[in-house]
């Protein structure tokens, strides 16, 4: 692990959106030297500022690092990111740790760690869990795939992002467990867009339903994201887009292929996130699945914010 009294711990990072910024900014903040890339200039000057160093893409960044991380978002980024012709296997080297903050398909991770480790580079999938909030507040869970030694390095990294790392066993596991996670609160965004155009639709008020759901056995901590933040206020801008998410439920479905588990559910919330995007909701929060349906009831849950 290479250091320096002035620099700290050398890491390289992108993907710097909504989520990868903040994480950047908390590792720089602690006082390690970060080196980064990214297509969007913005998130670069803000770095910048903080002492980092600008690079022209991973294969720059993999030989002055001794850690690395990506916060992409498809399957294919994460190839990209690691394995493509500007990849960390262009120049990373022996002792080199990867850490892939993304949720891909188990099998993305398992190829990607085989490729690299014949560089002797570690690999650890680690997607994250809490969202842009969770990110800027440091209180994310950190869900984590990979071998005891290279997650035991990483961890005081992982504790300056979030609030719990949670080893689930070798590589692939982390996004396994991600997955299973994730199908159930997408799935559960569009059950509860259903219940809460049904009971408009049928007389009840939106705000009292909500205060029932909360109060009973419905109660859920996606509930309490999306019905007050979203819902009622008529606010659809994004903090997980319906495109990110459908990559996240064809993955979790995609596996469940693999493996022979039957997943009929997220395949009908699958349906919903399509019709969403298909109406020009793909870049907007995840809580857009409810406006085809309201298009289709004839009515409107909440009202708009002044």
């Amino acid at each position: 692990m290479s250091k320096d009294n002035k620099s700290g711990i050398r890491i390289g990072f992108v993907g710097l959106g909504l989520m990868g910024l903040p994480m950047a900014r908390h590792l720089a903040a602690a006082g390690h030297q970060l080196f980064i890339a990214s297509a969007s200039r913005e998130p670069l000057n803000v770095l910048a500022a903080l002492g980092a160093s600008v690079c022209a893409s991973p294969a720059e960044i993999a030989p002055q690092v001794d850690f690395f991380f990506s916060c992409r978002v498809t399957p294919q980024q994460s190839r990209d990111t690691f394995l493509g012709k500007n990849g960390v296997i262009v120049s990373g080297h022996p002792g080199l740790v990867c850490i892939d903050l993304a949720t891909t398909e188990p099998e993305t991770a398992t190829e990607i760690a085989s490729v690299l480790e014949g560089k002797g580079i570690g690999f650890i999938d680690a997607p994250i869990s809490g969202g842009p909030d969770g990110a800027e507040a440091k209180t994310l869970s950190i869900i984590v795939g990979g071998s005891s030694h290279n997650v035991a390095r990483a961890e005081p990294l992982f504790s300056l992002l979030g609030k719990k790392t949670f080893h689930m066993g070798p590589v692939g596991a982390g996004v396994t467990t991600k997955l299973c996670n994730n199908m159930i609160t997408i799935t559960t965004h569009a059950l509860l867009a259903e219940a809460m155009v049904l009971g408009v639709k049928a007389g009840i008020d939106a705000e009292q339903l909500y205060e029932v759901l909360r109060s009973s056995s419905a109660y859920s901590r996606t509930l309490e994201r999306v019905v007050p933040n979203h819902f009622l206020k008529r606010n659809f801008e994004a903090a997980a887009t319906v495109s990110t998410i459908m990559k996240d439920l064809d993955c979790a479905i995609a596996t469940g292929r693999r493996l022979g588990v039957r997943l009929l559910l997220p395949n009908v919330a699958l349906q919903c996130y399509i019709d969403a995007a298909g109406r020009g909701h793909a870049q907007d929060d995840i809580a857009s699945v409810i406006l085809p349906m309201e298009e289709i009831a004839g009515v409107k849950v909440g009202t708009a914010q002044k």
